[in-house]
């Protein structure tokens, strides 16, 4: 899957929607993208996550 910035995803970890903001420097080798949740108590907040965590909405109720 190819992420693209200022689209909506999920994080998987959490289940939370984020926003992709920008991709970010690799962390061990592997791809990393800053983004911000858009939703709940935590909407703004930022957060630096590996790429492979991301998933579209309908991929993620897929599983």
């Amino acid at each position: 899957m190819i992420v693209e910035s200022d689209e909506l995803y999920i994080f998987t970890k959490s289940g939370n929607e984020v926003l992709t903001i920008s991709r970010e420097k690799p962390c061990m080798k592997a791809p990393c993208w800053l983004v911000e949740r858009t939703q709940g108590k935590s909407a703004g907040k930022r957060m630096i996550v590996l790429e492979r965590a991301l998933k579209t909405r309908e991929v993620f109720e897929a599983d």
